[in-house]
Order: C-alpha cells, then structure tokens, then sequence
C-alpha cells in the first residue's frame, strides 16, 4: 500500500508503547488520523512525519486492526487500551491472574466445570453411547454440565429453558449426533457449529453461554466462552469488530476466536494458562465489571 494513503500502517518512532497504528484517512497537510493499537486514536501535527515509521509486512501484522471497530458518526464512548485493563485487573484482583482472589472468585470453579465436563464427554463415553444407540443419555448428560453450573454460568434463565427443553426433547438421535459432532474435536468446525445450533435452535435454547460453554471447558487451551453483554462491552471498548447478532452464527464465534487470541497474545507477559484465564482478563476490560462474572 502506498504511504501516507488510508488504511497504511505506522509506528511512531518515540511512543513504541503505542504498537502498530493505521491511516483512518489519507494523510494531508494538517495531520496525520492514526489509529494505534496501543493507544486509540490520535491526531499527530505535520512535524509527526519524521518520527512515523511505515511498516508493512511481519512487521505490521494486527489482530486488531485486521478487526477494529470505531464509533458511527457522531457516536462517542470510552476506549480501553490492553495496559489499561491491566492496571482494572491489578485493581480488581491483586496478584493478576494467578492470585488467590483471582483463583477464589473466576478460576476455581471454572476448573472444577472443566474437571466435570472432561469426565462426562470423554470420547470413549460419547461414542459408546451413539455406537450403542443410547441418545438418550446424551442428551441428559449435555445437561448435567449446564445444571452443576456455577456463578451465572450460563444464567439462571438459560438454565431453566434448557432444562425444560430436555424434559419435552423429540428427537435424541439427532441432538446426540449433533453435540458429539461438536464437542469432541479439538478444533470446531462450521459444520459442526451449524447442526449444534440447529438443535439448540429446535430445543427453544438457542444462546450463546449454551453453544460455547461445552467447548470452552472440554478445550479451554483454544476455546471461547461467549456471555453476549460482557463481551460485547469489552469488545467494544477495546475497538475490536466482534460482529455480534443475537443469532447463532459462524461469523460471530469465529470473530470473538480472533479477540480471544489476540487478547492472549497481548497478555503474554501475565502468563494466561488458557482461554479461562483470558476470558478472566476479558472481562477486565468491560467498564460495567465489578469484579464477579
């Protein structure tokens, strides 16, 4: 791309804490409209020129600005950089992510779920049940996990719709198929999201905490939990397009994938176990989060 156009990339030679940073318009006379990754928007005087660097290539390579979202015209909201939120995190929970109220209050029964789900959905046991024929049992045992669930883990209404969806449920096989399908590769696939969702969808249940929580404690190591409110705010206070709908949709799951690893990779430095200890920093991030999921 040619310098100085929209949609360049820089870095500012002096303000390395800022990242990577692109044109929002073509530069001109007046000034430079550069989003940083690392510090929002800035508006930089023609004397900036010298100390802009323009990268391309390894070397201009962001998540977020391959996904950045910025206010509609004439839309104003606060934006939280990743240093900010971990100064929240320090703030909410001292000792970070691998201190005792962290581990007190968002990691502890979250590993104890993990423990659980990996017991009940082992591969061997799901596939004896479809080889068996038994669906039935899978059904129930999808939602044994949602009713030990802890913390609004999914929420209590969520719950409740499910539990009653499992007493009314018609067609055992299909699900089961389904919720295997899904759960048990290590990566997901469209596919398998897609006839996951369709059953959730013909149990009257189909939300987000439901879809992704299986997934986020079987594979906590490359997998996302979606709670729509807490992670639509943070996503869009960090400036990070999640492409949210209410819906279950691909495009949505795939996006939140992307913030998911871009946030561990911009936390490197506290040391994230897995995707749970994202989700944990994640939440930091949201203005309205006080301190309990």
């Amino acid at each position: 791309m040619q310098k100085g156009k929209k949609g360049s990339r820089v870095r500012h030679a002096t303000k390395t804490e800022w990242g990577v940073g692109q044109l929002l318009e073509d530069a001109n006379s007046q000034d430079f409209h550069i989003f940083f990754e690392g510090a929002g928007e800035k508006h930089l005087d023609p004397t900036a020129a010298d100390k802009l660097i323009w990268v391309s290539g390894a070397e201009a390579e962001s998540a977020l600005l391959d996904n950045m979202h910025l206010p509609a015209d004439g839309q104003s909201y606060p934006i939280c950089t990743i240093a900010e939120a971990k100064e929240r995190l320090l703030e909410i929970y001292p000792g970070g992510l691998h201190g005792q109220k962290m581990k007190d209050h968002e990691r502890d029964y979250k590993d104890r779920l993990s423990a659980l789900a990996r017991q009940w959905y082992s591969p061997d046991c799901l596939r004896s049940a479809l080889t068996e024929g038994r669906y039935t049992d899978v059904v129930q045992l999808a939602y044994q996990l949602v009713k030990c669930s802890e913390n609004n883990l999914p929420a209590s209404f969520e719950k409740m719709a499910f539990a009653n969806a499992v007493k009314n449920h018609s067609r055992p096989k299909a699900f089961a198929e389904a919720f295997c399908a899904w759960v048990l590769p290590e990566r997901p696939s469209q596919a398998a999201f897609d006839a996951f969702a369709k059953e959730l969808d013909h149990m009257e249940c189909a939300k987000w905490p439901l879809l992704t929580i299986y997934r986020f404690l079987l594979h906590p190591e490359v997998d996302v939990l979606i709670k729509p409110t807490n992670l639509a705010n943070a996503a869009k206070v960090a400036r990070f397009e999640i492409n949210y709908r209410p819906k279950l949709n691909w495009l949505t799951y795939s996006t939140v994938m992307a913030f998911y690893g871009y946030v561990k990779q911009q936390i490197a430095d506290l040391q994230p176990k897995d995707m749970i200890d994202v989700q944990n920093f994640i939440w930091c991030i949201d203005p309205n989060y006080g301190g309990m999921v």
